[in-house]
């Protein structure tokens, strides 16, 4: 499950070195220790701090060790005054196998005063610290508070991912896991739950972008109205070259304010360069200060048409994922689709788009992503009740916040 992120792997550049330039990840200085570097603020904080959180332990291991590569190699913040952006990296990959566990590592990348890019390690786990246990992520947002001050704070997460869906084999085990992230350490997969990431972020981001699959949920934005300003997904797959990282942190921290707008723009134009082989993209970017309107919108339209939208087949809706390729995720369907497709009205479709248009900033998607067709596409999925068994009805019920307040299942 994931920003499936497929892998084309005739398309992959060649795998590379280790991306840390201290082999032996000995905490360096930086804000948290070094005399050579600014200390904290003394004053009015005037700084932004992006937090990079790659958690590559997995199949994408290849690929997210590229986008480091390019993060590396292009915009990089100075560390020459008090006032500089910060920007903070979690990387957590494979470097051999599944069974050789590799320790997380918090670094600080910037230029000194002759140019040159330091990668000051600050933070090392112990091996069998995974990147999507809550209390790392958590760890890593507090530790950026703590030693960074700084007028705002964004997260960047890329990884495996598939919204709110549970996985159904651990769901059997009681675990029901929501995929955000991915862990394959020692041949078993460990995944993060939508609420364990949303209670692990301990104060408000400015932003939350997810280069990972199938995020752009409605209800995932949901879920993440109190913990952040705005959030960047993708309602389908995404291919293995993920955001454009060579433009990703000038975008966030290469002025005085964060441009999340911007990251989606050029994550959009990546994939319809004329000169891209694997033209296949959708993204979206949500202010959930404005998710309120669309909630009472649908709680309306769902009482009002719960047995038209219960009575709709799965092939009468767009879906976001493609059939067959993964059973699990055969819920993702778009929701405005969904209601017109149950027959509301011409005035009620006025008010959706009305209250759809408040909080969605950015929407994007080509005409196709690979085989699947994307032709009705608002940028949104929701669940299609027609589409789960008996257990994954009740699970939604039951932890699915969106469901909670709109009452799509009564």
């Amino acid at each position: 499950m994931r920003k499936m992120r497929i892998i084309v792997a005739l398309l992959l550049p060649a795998l590379v070195v280790s991306c840390f330039k201290d082999p032996n990840f000995e905490p360096g200085g930086g804000e948290s220790g070094s005399q050579s570097q600014p200390g904290r603020l003394p004053t009015q904080e005037v700084r932004n701090v992006m937090i990079m959180y790659s958690a590559g332990f997995n199949s994408l291991s290849s690929p997210l060790t590229v986008d480091l590569e390019e993060l590396e190699n292009n915009f990089v913040p100075s560390a020459s005054s008090r006032t500089d952006n910060i920007l903070l990296v979690l990387s957590r990959r494979k470097i051999y196998d599944d069974s050789t566990p590799i320790a997380p590592v918090l670094y600080r990348i910037y230029k000194d005063r002759e140019g040159t890019v330091i990668k000051d390690t600050l933070l090392k786990w112990d091996e069998k610290k995974q990147a999507t246990d809550p209390s790392l992520l958590q760890e890593v947002l507090l530790y950026a508070k703590n030693e960074f001050p700084a007028k705002g704070y964004g997260l960047v997460l890329s990884s495996h991912g598939s919204g709110w869906i549970p996985d159904p084999d651990r769901a059997t085990k009681g675990a029901s896991v929501m995929s955000v992230g991915q862990d394959s350490d020692t041949g078993r997969v460990h995944e993060m739950e939508l609420y364990e990431f949303v209670d692990a972020i301990p104060y408000e981001l400015d932003y939350v972008l997810f280069d990972a699959c199938f995020m752009a949920c409605v209800e995932v934005a949901w879920a993440l109205k109190d913990v952040t300003t705005m959030v960047g997904f993708s309602p389908t797959e995404i291919m293995s070259d993920g955001f454009n990282y060579s433009t990703l942190a000038e975008r966030l921290i290469g002025s005085s304010e964060p441009d999340p707008l911007a990251v989606c723009e050029d994550y959009f134009a990546q994939y319809t360069d004329p000169s891209q082989r694997t033209p296949y993209a959708s993204i979206t970017l949500v202010d959930t200060r404005k998710m309120n309107p669309l909630a009472e919108v649908c709680r309306t339209l769902f009482e009002k048409y719960r047995t038209s939208i219960a009575a709709l087949r799965s092939t009468q809706v767009q879906t976001y994922f493609r059939p067959g390729r993964n059973p699990w995720l055969d819920h993702l369907f778009d929701l405005r689709h969904m209601l017109v497709k149950a027959g509301i009205s011409a005035e009620e479709t006025a008010a959706f788009d009305q209250a759809l248009s408040q909080c969605i900033l950015y929407e994007r998607h080509t005409d196709y992503f690979m085989s699947l067709p994307l032709i009705n596409v608002c940028g949104l999925s929701v669940f299609l009740p027609s589409s789960g068994n008996d257990s994954l009805k009740a699970f939604y019920k039951e932890h699915v916040a969106w469901n909670t307040e709109t009452q799509l299942l009564d």
